[in-house]
């Protein structure tokens, strides 16, 4: 079973597959952002955005698209426990969907990085700039905890943005391979010779948006599989969606 999300709205296609009891892999695309659902009975027993794994992950996938695509693969079922009952993971999707749009009204992404003004706590992590992605293992909380600590810091003025991410550290070696992403992107090709980290390639004077786009399509299409590729594409499409809308 396969279709385009919008034919078949994504709550209505999750409420099928949970009503026919139905074991299988849904596998959903929203924009260049992948989702795959794994099904036992009509139960959500795994979920994830590339390697990034559980119902942190599923939560920043939108519930309500406005188109994408769908494909479902039935197969067997497996002993496995649902991640929550399905009801209950269907309204706490709803509603951390809802808290990452606010909180994203003023932090684009989990990779940006944050100054802290006054470095007391909780905000002191923030020192010298940090990503809340980082700021959340420092404080060892959930990842949308993090997120609420530094909206409210960036509300209050406690906190204030940098023109950067967590991204700019990441090194990348181009290794000769003629990619259909590196063709559309041949500007930046030889720069990524594993020398400089993207940061760095940025301030050559590639724009980041070009970087940014690079990055999204290598990483949807495969050409990049480096560890945290989930969770880099969704802060990546994030940030985008931002850029977008401004």
């Amino acid at each position: 079973m396969e279709g385009n999300l919008k034919a078949i709205p994504l709550v209505e296609l999750l409420e099928l597959i949970h009503g026919h009891r139905r074991s299988g892999i849904l596998e959903l695309s929203v924009g260049r952002l992948p989702l795959s659902l794994r099904f036992s009975g009509g139960e959500v027993v795994g979920t994830a955005i590339l390697d990034w794994e559980g119902l942190e992950a599923l939560f920043t996938f939108p519930l309500h698209p406005g188109e994408g695509a769908f494909r479902f693969s039935v197969g067997p079922a497996i002993p496995d426990p649902p991640l929550m009952p399905f009801s209950a993971l269907l309204g706490e999707w709803a509603r951390v969907n809802d808290e990452w749009d606010r909180f994203r009204t003023l932090v684009d992404s989990p990779s940006r990085v944050l100054e802290a003004i006054r470095p007391q706590p909780p905000y002191e992590v923030f020192q010298g700039g940090k990503s809340v992605r980082a700021a959340a293992k420092a404080w060892g909380v959930p990842l949308l905890i993090a997120m609420e600590r530094a909206y409210m810091g960036v509300r209050e003025g406690d906190l204030y943005p940098l023109r950067r991410y967590a991204w700019y550290a990441l090194r990348i070696k181009y290794q000769g391979r003629k990619g259909k992403t590196l063709e559309e992107f041949e500007s930046i090709q030889a720069l990524l010779d594993g020398t400089r980290n993207l940061g760095e390639v940025i301030a050559s004077g590639v724009p980041v948006s070009l970087v940014r786009r690079y990055l999204v399509q290598a990483l949807a299409s495969g050409e990049l599989t480096p560890p945290g590729r989930g969770w880099l594409l969704r802060d990546l499409t994030w940030e985008m969606e931002k850029e977008e809308s401004t």
